[in-house]
């Protein structure tokens, strides 16, 4: 029944919004694959299913500077948001005023996870970067993992999309990486806005490379886990975020935890530093866990199946108890 729910809700935004809203909207519907089920363009919209609204909105612009949306509602008012505005560079400007989840006001930080189910959660004002095909800013990325949304596990909403960079178009790349490569166009209202977030999210270009690659990594938090995954549309699995992430470094991994832990200088446990690659679960073939050291005893990884990219403690038992040692992955 929810499959047919979901169709419906495609069949009704292709009915409802031009060709052109449907190539490259302002905000998108997704299922689990990727696919593309609605996309809102300037203007008012709503995509609806029978318990009230996936997703609709009162007014939305495009121009560029950026994107901005008024009067944002998710899943009957489960989320809403009175005013988002995304520059198309950066964050610069960015803000999201009047956040609410189920009736609560939310303070709008970039990279703030939000939980909204069991496995259900929001990201707020969100980078997602690719290698060789683009960048760009979502203003609100829900993701919905379980039942709490009304809404098939795998579905994701792209509220207030805008790119930074435009993707060069490769060989069944195009619609694969449509959400991350987002873009600007056209000729809206300016509006005016002044910077709210003064830092840009770019891939960082000056400081020590494990630095960076805490940066990088941290920008991915939320991302569901998902085996053999290695970017942020389909998934991360641990040495996937870790071959993902310093791949934006210019350094080549193996998509593999067993031999990435060949793939550095081994770091004892007193001189560990952000960006090192702690791994875990000793067997005949290596470690089979890792994650991304980022200081204080805590690092960034991508679990097991059901979690998401979050930043765990070398202190909890189950990883103190399991731990390997540590590869510096650029020396």
């Amino acid at each position: 029944m929810r499959r047919r729910l979901l169709v419906a809700v495609s069949m009704f935004a292709a009915l409802a919004l031009p060709h052109a809203a449907l190539a490259g909207g302002i905000a998108e519907v997704r299922n689990g694959a990727g696919q593309l089920l609605a996309s809102g363009g300037p203007g008012t919209f709503a995509s609806a299913y029978d318990a009230g609204w996936t997703l609709r909105y009162d007014s939305a612009s495009r121009s560029a500077r950026g994107v901005e949306l008024r009067g944002v509602s998710v899943a009957g008012g489960y989320v809403y948001a009175e005013r988002i505005f995304v520059p198309a560079d950066g964050l610069r400007g960015a803000r999201i005023q009047g956040l609410q989840v189920r009736g609560h006001r939310v303070t709008a930080r970039p990279n703030a996870l939000v939980p909204l189910g069991p496995g259900s959660y929001l990201v707020v004002l969100q980078e997602a970067v690719v290698p060789g095909e683009g960048s760009g800013v979502v203003g609100l990325r829900i993701v919905s993992g379980d039942s709490t949304l009304g809404l098939d596990p795998g579905t994701q909403l792209l509220i207030g999309l805008a790119r930074a960079v435009q993707p060069t178009v490769t060989q069944g790349h195009q619609e694969r990486l449509a959400w991350v490569a987002l873009g600007v166009s056209g000729h809206g209202a300016d509006t005016g806005e002044q910077g709210a977030f003064p830092e840009l999210l770019a891939v960082p270009s000056s400081g020590p490379r494990g630095v960076r690659a805490v940066a990088i990594a941290e920008r991915y938090l939320g991302v569901p886990y998902r085996w053999g995954g290695a970017d942020p549309i389909t998934g991360f699995d641990c040495s996937g975020l870790a071959m993902f992430v310093y791949a934006q470094l210019g350094i080549s991994l193996t998509h593999y935890t067993g031999a990435q832990w060949f793939e550095g200088a081994r770091v004892p446990p007193s001189e560990l530093e952000p960006g090192d690659l702690v791994f875990f679960e000793p067997s005949a073939r290596g470690p089979q866990h890792e994650g991304i050291y980022i200081g204080d005893g805590q690092f960034i990884q991508a679990p097991h199946t059901g979690d998401v990219v979050k930043i765990s403690s070398l202190d909890d038992p189950s990883y103190r108890f399991a731990y390997v040692g540590a590869v510096r992955p650029w020396q």
